[in-house]
């Protein structure tokens, strides 16, 4: 299957699928990005081997294990295909705050309780787990000393090869938002490590009475670069073992991390599963994916995006880069297109459409399941599979704002269209025209919209068309 691949986030280029590893890896400071827009077990595994590096030796799996009451957490069923298929164990490592008065049984700041949340959550029921600093705590040398001189780890970090951090990615009271940077630099460190960090190297030993005070974490942009700083020094230590890969899950997007206790309500509906080589690239095409977020009755991206600019979030983005730990620049690129090209195929559907989470299949002939759906988010950034696209169908797509499309056939104008709205596209063949349904000449349909390049007139004169039909 030929490619059209469109570099997202500061680059504007078109690359066809035999070029893209290569240029990708000729130009260091592009990385890429895989996207899957379907969250299921299958997608998640699906999307750790499109990575093409397999987690060897002792694997630690790093997540959030969620403070008690949050329902939002990544759950044991999503994750366990992963995780028991890498033979991973759950690491974690306790929190530096309480939960307040009335909430002492959801803490997570001391391994007592932290081990009651982990059973709670049904981890223990599925997995191997370690809170990694129960038996203390190590040093890591961090490259950047601006705040902190070194990176204070679980001591069971020592005993793993290859960590996988799987992140959920959601807003942060502090940081702005949680993603593979938060993970690996607060989520690996020690009791002490976090305090180290959120008071951007005032305090090396926790005093939670003193920690949440203005003295201690009053410099916001010094805990943003300490982040980033000790999420290189975790990259370096695995890094120079058996490696590390970084997995993004986006659902239940609260704007309050998994580790507060009662979290805002999600306003956001689901997106889908990223993955990358690049930390970096990674945090940056989550955030990148929630600013290109329509605001509609069920989906709301306003108070994330709120949080974000208020904490400066995307400082330890910006940090990260500058230390050289990645990229911002980077290509996203769908695996979903061959997997639903051949659901389409072998099924006999019209239409295959995987967005919010969740795939949904149509069977109605010709464009009519696009016209119907291009006024309803579904097809706001979503991934497309569709046997024949012409520019009828290009339109609808265009109009309802379609991400990625895979396809069998696919005409040079329909190909121009969506290109040139820089939607990326995947197909088997490119045709001159598209004949109609018994291959007598062309679609009347298409021969209606031959030189228009008015995406709102179009749509209309394919309402107005179809109507006439029925």
């Amino acid at each position: 299957m030929k490619k059209i691949i469109l570099l997202t986030c500061f680059i504007a280029m078109i690359v066809s699928c035999q070029k893209q590893k290569s240029n990708a890896e000729a130009d260091k400071k592009v990385s890429v990005v895989y996207v899957t827009q379907e969250i299921t077990p299958e997608s998640l595994v699906k999307i750790y081997e499109a990575l093409g590096v397999k987690a060897d030796g002792n694997v630690a799996v790093k997540i959030s294990t969620g403070e008690g009451s949050n329902p939002n957490y990544l759950k044991p069923e999503l994750i366990k295909d992963l995780v028991l298929g890498v033979n991973g164990t759950i690491v974690e490592c306790n929190t530096a705050y309480g939960s307040g008065p009335g909430n002492e049984k959801d803490e997570r700041n001391t391994s007592e309780n932290h081990w009651k949340v982990i059973e709670q959550h049904g981890f223990t029921k599925y997995f191997k787990v370690d809170i990694m600093d129960e038996e203390g705590e190590i040093k890591i040398p961090v490259q950047d000393e601006s705040h902190i001189k070194y990176d204070l780890v679980g001591s069971h970090m020592e005993k793993y090869d290859f960590m996988i951090a799987l992140n959920h990615f959601k807003g942060h009271p502090m940081g702005g938002y949680g993603g593979a940077l938060k993970n690996l630099s607060i989520g690996c460190a020690s009791k002490n490590g976090k305090a180290y960090i959120h008071s951007a190297g005032k305090m090396e030993e926790l005093d939670m009475e003193k920690l949440w005070t203005p003295e201690y974490i009053g410099d916001q942009d010094g805990f943003l670069e300490s982040m980033a700083a000790a999420a290189q020094a975790v990259t370096d230590y695995f890094t120079k073992k058996k490696g590390i890969i970084y997995i993004s899950v986006m659902n239940n997007m609260s704007i309050d991390c998994d580790c507060v206790d009662h979290p805002a309500p999600v306003k956001l509906e689901d997106y889908g599963i990223l993955a990358s080589l690049d930390p970096v690239a990674l945090d940056q095409a989550c955030v990148d994916i929630i600013n290109s977020q329509q605001v509609t009755a069920t989906n709301d991206p306003t108070d994330l995006l709120n949080r974000i600019d208020k904490q400066h979030g995307v400082h330890t983005i910006e940090y990260a880069a500058q230390l050289g730990l990645g990229s911002r620049e980077y290509i996203l690129q769908s695996i979903d297109g061959k997997d639903m090209l051949a659901k389409l195929n072998e099924n006999g559907y019209s239409l295959v459409v995987r967005s919010h989470g969740k795939e949904t299949t149509y069977t109605q002939k010709g464009v009519r399941d696009l016209l119907d759906l291009k006024s309803t988010t579904i097809l706001h950034g979503a991934a497309v599979a569709d046997k024949v696209i012409g520019t009828a169908a290009a339109f609808l797509m265009i109009e309802g704002g379609v991400r990625f499309v895979a396809t069998n056939v696919i005409s040079k104008d329909a190909l121009r269209l969506l290109t040139q709205y820089e939607i990326v596209v995947e197909y088997d063949e490119v045709v001159d025209v598209i004949m109609d349904s018994k291959n007598h000449g062309e679609c009347p349909l298409e021969k209606m919209l031959k030189g228009e390049d008015d995406v709102k007139q179009a749509v209309v004169s394919i309402e107005r068309f179809l109507q006439e039909q029925k």
